[in-house]
């Protein structure tokens, strides 16, 4: 028999893994509606889930400059390819739940069942993994690039002053402003290379440093905020975005630039501002202590800074004489130095030339590297002479220096104010120039509105125009003056470059003033012209008829100029502005004057003319005559002045001889002036006049004449016989008079005031001192010069004058007193203190001299003189003190000018008062400073 293999295994087991089997097989087909229903819930978690990270994605991602994570992006990627198969797979499962083959088939339900829960766990999974801290990471910021710049000359004190700026957490916004070429661009690419250096090393955590983005913009005329927010974005790493918002909405650019610059410290350097800037509406948060950010700007206007709410306003000058030496030479380079330093003519032709220059660095670069190749003393003689003459003509100058300073010029917001600019180069190089002197100049060339005849509004409105051009950096205020202005050399250079077409039509402007001439150009030069200006010249005289038909203003002012040639103005029929002032041997005007049809101003000041020509009534059309210090003037026609119904101004202060005048009943100067005030009441359209009287009926005349004294600016008063009280406190005449000479009266004892408020002539009982100021106040007068009275005692009136800035008096040898008395017994002590603290309070200029009766200027109070800069006292024996309080030593100290002897035995209460003063003894020096 064969043998039997047997194995034994136990039925229990069997059966039990069999059942659960079974039972997970009858699970996966008996639970598929609940998997299904488990496989959405889990599925919409899942999809929450991915939405919110893919949300933290996008926001970060949308600041700019951040990259996702690679295990956010894996996880997105699996996330969507889970979610795609869990939706394929329910509509598989609602499918097969709908069909009747599924349905009685156990095996596909099976499968799909256990599909089902394989997705379920893996989607569960999935979720719990996308829990992310973080989502990204930033991405480093692309720094920003060394700006090519040249080592700086004169200005690293200004350097290191904006440097500290930067350091200080009150300053957020510094704005660095001056003239075209002046270097404003080279020390802010400093500042920017500075600060990339410190931030980049290690120690970019001081002050200097430590900015999170520093970010240059060159700005652009009439920038639009959206160009503006494109460039800034650029520059902190938004370039897609900016594109991409640029097909959206400009909120989308604020949005991107605010969400990348809130919280951040950044600078924000921009270059060439022209108007303002509305940086927060480009999503440029302002700077603060708390987020340390800094704004830079440059602008060629001071008021671009004032619109910019600058902190910290820092003006950029031309550069001191020997720093622009310095950076002359460096442009010049060794050869040519080699060449200056072994050679003294050379030398001073080299310093002639960049003196030229007016320490504008950019034309030092410019004619240093000119010069460079420049090896004769001619050739240096030369091209000094062309920088003098037409700077246009010199190498470079037109290409690099003119049309930089001619942007400004040409961005002036009004034509009226580029006219006014163009007229102050009609003066020689570098001249200094009044504020006054320049906006009446205006006037005289209609340059101001004369349709009003308030011509305080007309004085007002011009010194707004000087400061809108000193703003501009395009008119410079003298440093030891501020009543004086100049023109830069440059920019008088440039003027005459753009008024001239750029060079093209230089024959429209002849201007040779200040060149020492001593004959007039040749006629054939004048031929085209509209401006011709010989001032300042030693021309005596022109002999030559020109032919300008085209002419509209002619300067000869300040030449010795004795003759012109007879027909000299024959063909000036377009002549509106004749100025022929301080020509002191010019003695009489030619005839055919008269065929200037068209002048409106007539200057002549200062010169020799005796007697104006009957002919001169036919200039209907003149609106401004100007006779100061004609004083050998004999004869003015009668009915001349009156003829001139245009008149606007007249000026006629010290106008004629004083001893060389006939009886004439024809000749308005005969009759101590009686004449002249009949005519001067006839002209209608008076805004500004200026009256000499020399005689009691003139003066009673003028203070008749309301329409008259109300436009009266300066009055002379000479040679009044008899006179012995002089009361001109008429409200007409006190609210407008800027000036006052008294001088050649004998029998004056008094100038006070005492008429009543209507101006009449009886006088009342004497009110209250503070009253009586209030009510007869000369507002506007200034100037007072009182000479040669001997009988003169009182000058209380000038108690009355808050505004005086200048006062001369000279051989009254009976005054003793200036000011005999500066308030009322009936006053308050408080109403006395302001009285006295008010007196004299602006005045700047004292001279007092041969006064042998003097003993004090204000009955011995001591007066603060706040103002006061000049003091001339000479011949005044008996003046012991000064009458200056001991406070004043606290302020600049007073330049005296004196006796020595008269300074040593002057009586002081204190030392302080004595060092308000600084004596000089050699008073020939006073008419020199």
């Amino acid at each position: 028999m064969g043998s039997i293999f047997s194995v034994s295994i136990p039925v229990d087991a069997i059966i039990t893994q069999c059942c659960s089997c079974i039972a997970r097989q009858a699970g996966h087909v008996t639970e598929l509606s609940d998997r299904r229903r488990v496989l959405r819930d889990t599925l919409r978690e899942l999809e929450a889930a991915r939405n919110d990270v893919q949300s933290k994605v996008e926001a970060v991602e949308h600041g700019g400059r951040v990259k996702r994570l690679d295990q956010v992006q894996a996880w997105l990627s699996l996330a969507d390819a889970s979610i795609t198969e869990a939706h394929a797979l329910i509509e598989v499962g609602e499918n097969s739940s709908r069909s009747s083959c599924f349905c009685g088939s156990t095996e596909a339900r099976y499968k799909l069942g256990k599909e089902i829960a394989g997705k379920i766990d893996q989607l569960a999974a999935l979720k719990s993994k996308g829990n992310f801290a973080v989502v990204g990471e930033r991405l480093p910021v692309t720094p920003a690039a060394v700006r090519p710049s040249q080592p700086l000359v004169g200005v690293e004190s200004l350097l290191e002053n904006v440097l500290r700026c930067l350091e200080d957490e009150a300053v957020g916004v510094i704005g660095l402003y001056g003239m075209g070429g002046v270097g404003k661009t080279a020390i802010l690419t400093k500042i920017h290379n500075e600060l990339i250096a410190s931030s980049s090393s290690s120690s970019c955590c001081s002050a200097k440093g430590g900015f999170d983005y520093v970010i240059w913009v060159d700005v652009r005329r009439n920038q639009n905020l959206e160009e503006l927010q494109e460039r800034i974005g650029k520059k902190i790493g938004l370039e897609e975005q900016m594109q991409e918002a640029s097909r959206g909405c400009q909120n989308d650019k604020y949005e991107h630039i605010a969400r990348v610059l809130n919280g951040k410290k950044f600078v924000l350097l921009l270059d060439n501002l022209w108007e303002k800037l509305d940086l927060l509406n480009a999503g440029v948060p302002s700077p603060s202590n708390e987020n340390g950010s800094k704004i830079v700007f440059t602008t060629r206007s001071e008021i671009v800074c004032g619109h910019m709410d600058a902190q910290k306003k820092i003006k950029l000058d031309c550069l001191e004489p020997e720093k622009a030496w310095e950076l002359f030479r460096k442009k010049v380079g060794d050869d040519s130095n080699s060449i200056i330093d072994r050679d003294h003519e050379m030398a001073e032709l080299a310093r002639g030339v960049a003196k030229e220059c007016g320490g504008l660095p950019l034309a030092l670069i410019t004619v240093g590297r000119t010069m460079a190749s420049k090896k004769t003393p001619e050739e240096w003689s030369h091209s000094k002479e062309t920088l003098r003459e037409s700077a246009s003509e010199f190498s470079g100058m037109d290409v690099e220096v003119l049309p930089l300073l001619a942007f400004s010029f040409e961005n002036l917001p009004s034509h009226t104010l580029k006219a006014c600019l163009l007229h102050f180069a009609f003066h020689p190089e570098s001249a200094k120039i009044t504020k006054r002197t320049l906006i009446d100049e205006w006037f005289r060339e209609s340059l101001l509105s004369d349709h009003d005849r308030d011509a305080d509004k007309r004085v007002n409105h011009g010194h707004d125009m000087v400061r809108t051009l000193v703003n501009m950096c395009l008119l410079e205020e003298v440093a030891e003056d501020e009543r004086y202005v100049r023109l830069h050399d440059q920019v008088r250079d440039m003027l005459l470059w753009v008024a001239s077409e750029r060079g093209q039509e230089k024959e429209k402007y002849l201007v040779e003033a200040g060149l020492g001439l001593t004959k007039a150009p040749r006629v054939g030069k004048w031929d085209k012209a509209r401006v011709v200006s010989l001032m300042n010249n030693q021309i005596k005289e022109i002999m030559e008829v020109p032919k300008c038909p085209h002419l509209e203003a002619l300067y000869l002012e300040s030449n010795p100029l004795g003759r012109l040639a007879p027909g000299f103005f024959s063909s000036m029929t377009r002549l509106r502005v004749l100025d022929l002032s301080d020509n002191k041997s010019l003695g009489e005007l030619p005839s055919e004057i008269c065929h200037l049809v068209t002048l409106e101003s007539l200057n002549l000041e200062f010169t020799g003319i005796r007697r104006l020509p009957f002919e001169l009534k036919k200039l209907v059309r003149l609106k401004v005559l100007d006779l100061t210090f004609t004083s050998k003037l004999t004869v003015i026609p009668l009915h001349v002045l009156s003829s001139l119904s245009a008149l606007q101004s007249l000026r006629m202060a010290w106008c004629g001889s004083t001893d060389k005048i006939t009886d004439d009943e024809n000749n308005i100067l005969a009759g101590g002036l009686e004449l002249v005030m009949e005519e001067v009441r006839q002209l209608t359209n008076l805004s500004g006049v200026n009256l000499t009287l020399r005689s009691v009926g003139a003066l009673n005349k003028f203070l008749s004449s309301e329409n008259v004294m109300m436009y009266t600016k300066f009055l002379v008063i000479q040679f009044l016989k008899g006179l012995t009280l002089l009361d001109i406190s008429y409200p007409e005449l006190t609210s407008q008079l800027r000036g006052l000479s008294v001088s050649d009266c004998e029998s004056l004892a008094s100038w006070s005031c005492n008429h009543d408020t209507r101006g009449g002539v009886t006088p009342m009982p004497k009110p209250k001192y503070s009253t009586m100021k209030e009510i007869l106040c000369f507002k506007k007068l200034v100037v007072v010069q009182i000479l040669s009275c001997p009988n003169l005692k009182d000058l209380s009136a000038i108690a009355f004058a808050p505004k005086l800035e200048f006062l001369e008096i000279r051989l009254c040898k009976g005054l003793e007193k200036v000011i005999a008395r500066v308030d009322d017994d009936d006053d308050d002590d408080r109403t006395k203190q302001e009285t006295r603290a008010s007196l004299l309070s602006e005045l700047k200029e004292l001279w007092l001299t041969d006064m042998p009766q003097l003993k004090c200027i204000c009955n011995d109070e001591d007066l603060h003189f706040p103002q006061l800069k000049k003091v001339l006292i000479v011949d005044c024996p008996q003046l012991r003190s000064l009458s200056v309080h001991a406070s004043r030593a606290e302020g600049p100290t007073i330049k005296l000018w004196g006796q020595e002897k008269w300074w040593r035995e002057l009586q002081w209460e204190n030392e302080a008062t004595s060092n308000a003063f600084d004596p000089e003894f050699d008073v020939s020096k006073f008419f020199q400073d």
